[in-house]
């Protein structure tokens, strides 16, 4: 069955039986970042952003993502955004093994998309789902509330340039009005 996706920003077709995983079919495209580990959708090696969500492709049917926008580590890495996730997790210590980056930057990413002021506590709960054997978990929280201040920060900087008295941020710019 063909399946059209906007594959890492282009139109793609992907040809397969729409019961295989995305990952499996990821894979057969060359994409590399997302690796199958668990198979449950816990370690995030597998991980993909869907519609702008973190997603476990090996949980998701290639059916499931007719016509969604998918983006992987290989793409995102070549992202501004990408940069600031680094970052924050080299100031946190952490150690990419590469086994589960698309895990650990992907959903920090989808996180921070999806919650303005994300709490600690949200950032706990969402780390608690990752079984990853290369950073310790408190890290990891520390490296995420990093890029969480530095992404506000360029927000508050970017709203303060573009209109001075505006109270307009980066997520009204962008359509998204940051509520959750």
């Amino acid at each position: 069955m063909k399946i059209p996706v906007i594959l890492n920003g282009e139109l793609t077709v992907l040809e397969a039986d729409p019961a295989l995983s995305l990952l499996k079919v990821l894979r057969r495209e060359g994409i590399i970042s997302a690796k199958l580990g668990c198979a449950t959708g816990r370690c995030g090696s597998c991980t993909v952003l869907v519609g702008g969500r973190a997603a476990a492709s090996c949980l998701i049917p290639l059916a499931a993502v007719r016509d969604a926008t998918i983006i992987t580590l290989e793409y995102f890495s070549k992202t501004p955004e990408y940069k600031v996730i680094i970052e924050a997790f080299g100031k946190a210590g952490i150690k990419l093994c590469g086994y589960c980056n698309a895990g650990k930057i992907l959903a920090t990413y989808s996180l921070i998309s999806a919650y303005k002021h994300p709490t600690l506590q949200l950032v706990q709960d969402m780390v608690r789902h990752f079984n990853c054997s290369c950073t310790e978990q408190d890290n990891l929280v520390q490296g995420i509330m990093y890029a969480v201040a530095a992404f506000q920060k360029q927000s508050g900087q970017r709203s303060g340039r573009s209109q001075k008295g505006s109270k307009t941020s980066r997520n009204s710019r962008n359509g998204r009005s940051g509520k959750k």
